[in-house]
């Protein structure tokens, strides 16, 4: 059997981009034949990296990921719909919102099977009543018309699309990320990762990762850690990203007194050092997809604390392998932090706990094997 020829799109930052280049690497190559898009700032990077994976080929087209810009918008469908004239492809794979509505716009009329992996639609809570509507009208449109199936992170995905009558019942499919938890469970020199982060020698450490914006709340993050210093002053808070919110995180900081106790360190690339330091991982999110960082920080051995939102729910059993608590709620983020850092069995059962679900149910392998079941099918070239 010839090798199927796949086209990935996606956006070039974050955990989309982390995703495909898992996928880049892990797919099998004797299937699969891969070329990915990037789109948007940055994403010369992330294709130069990913050209220098055997038998991956990449290319960038700059984009605003966050704002419609009709012009360029225009520019970037006419480049894709020129590349897959001149490119025989067998499947496309496009992700997330804005790369994905502009990838099966751009192969209409190509006769492609075009799958869309939203990872958290753009209609999702938080969306004012009338951008989740129009949002919606424009997925319902892009689901009857140009798009072959769904390939979903989460169920809570599907049920949303069903909310809002995305697509048919037979077009979904859902495929829980998974990570290689070993990348996780390197062993970490952990007084040196504190003083390359600016931390104190002692005293627990309490973090987050994630883009300084207001999907990541992370100003409810700062009120919750100046509640929990109070009764703990000598916690130590990090917040591992960029973004936005960068001026009014720290500003908030200094005016709730965590001038010497919160450290913005920006992005970096050792995720699993940082990791290693951490004795509470936070995730104060308002939405998401299927949140990455939560495996990758149960994968580390690290309690996870996170807001109870669709998504995150699957990752997480509440007392059993994490926390949750409600969103945009300092106060019982700060107390389940302390629930955390105060007993010691509590810490090392969520640890124990998340490890093996990391281990057993969202593993690399599982993924990937069901993402090449979903592409074989859909490209009707049956179960390998």
């Amino acid at each position: 059997m010839t090798s199927l020829r796949i086209l990935e799109v996606t956006k070039s930052t974050g955990g989309v981009g982390e995703y495909v280049r898992w996928l880049a690497e892990g797919l099998d190559k004797s299937l699969f034949q891969i070329t990915v898009a990037c789109l948007s700032e940055g994403s010369e990077i992330l294709a130069t990296r990913l050209k220098g994976i055997p038998g991956v080929d990449a290319f960038s087209l700059s984009m605003d990921r966050y704002r419609i810009s009709p012009w360029s918008d225009a520019r970037v469908v006419k480049s894709l719909k020129h590349h897959l004239r001149d490119h025989p492809y067998d499947l496309i794979h496009a992700h997330a919102s804005k790369p994905g509505f502009i990838a099966r716009l751009a192969a209409h009329g190509s006769g492609l099977p075009v799958i869309y992996s939203p990872h958290c639609f753009s209609f999702h809570k938080g969306t004012s009543p009338l951008e989740a509507s129009l949002f919606a009208l424009a997925e319902r449109f892009a689901a009857k018309h140009w798009t072959s199936r769904f390939l979903l992170v989460a169920e809570s995905e599907k049920r949303l699309a069903q909310k809002y009558k995305v697509g048919r019942p037979e077009q979904f499919r859902t495929v829980f990320s998974g990570i290689d938890a070993k990348d996780y469970q390197e062993p970490v020199n952990r007084p040196t990762q504190r003083d390359l982060l600016g931390l104190p020698a002692e005293g627990f450490v309490v973090g987050s990762i994630g883009r300084l914006g207001r999907q990541k709340a992370p100003l409810d993050f700062i009120r919750a850690a100046a509640i929990l210093s109070r009764s703990m002053p000598e916690v130590q808070f990090i917040w591992i990203g960029s973004g936005p919110l960068k001026a009014e995180a720290e500003q908030m900081s200094e005016s709730l007194g965590l001038t010497n106790k919160m450290h913005f360190v920006g992005d970096r690339k050792d995720v699993a050092a940082c990791l290693a330091v951490m004795d509470c991982y936070v995730h104060t999110s308002l939405w998401e997809g299927f949140p990455l960082v939560i495996l990758e920080a149960m994968a580390a051995g690290v309690p996870v604390v996170a807001t109870d939102i669709p998504g995150t729910d699957e990752a997480i059993r509440s007392g059993s392998d994490g926390l949750l608590i409600p969103p945009a709620d300092p106060q019982a983020c700060a107390e389940a932090i302390n629930q955390v850092l105060s007993d010691p069995g509590l810490a090392h059962q969520l640890s124990q706990a998340g490890k093996e679900k990391v281990i057993t149910r969202f593993n690399r392998q599982q993924m990937l094997a069901g993402i090449t079941q979903v592409y074989l099918e859909t490209a009707n070239r049956g179960i390998a």
